[in-house]
């Protein structure tokens, strides 16, 4: 009797209620403060579900630039082809006046200057 009366007192069954309790409290404590620190750094992190919202919204900035260079080059480099036929003259003219400044002898240029 005096044998299993020592294995039951190193059981840790035996220890009193209020610390098993305490011991209960601290654990639970912990967990719960780890939960709300994860669920924190989640939520307001630098990789966090808020900070995804704005870089969604860039991405689909960024994409609809992307198209619009595209979109862009491909006009010029169809331009550059129609230079290489030279079928189309009015082309290179228009980009000859453009970009040059060039006229005609029958056109007439007016300039305006500023009275200063």
């Amino acid at each position: 009797m005096i044998r299993s009366r020592q294995i039951f007192e190193n059981n840790d069954l035996y220890k009193p209620y209020y610390k098993r309790v305490g011991l209960y409290f601290v654990i639970s404590f912990v967990m719960i403060s780890l939960n709300f620190s994860a669920l924190f750094h989640l939520i307001n992190s630098q990789s966090g579900v808020l900070i995804l919202k704005d870089v969604n919204h860039k991405i689909k900035i960024n994409q609809y630039d992307l198209d619009l260079i595209k979109r862009t080059n491909f006009s010029l480099e169809n331009r550059i082809l129609n230079f290489s036929n030279e079928s189309d003259k009015d082309l290179i003219d228009q980009v000859i006046r453009d970009y040059l400044g060039y006229q005609s002898s029958s056109e007439v240029t007016i300039v305006y200057k500023n009275p200063s």
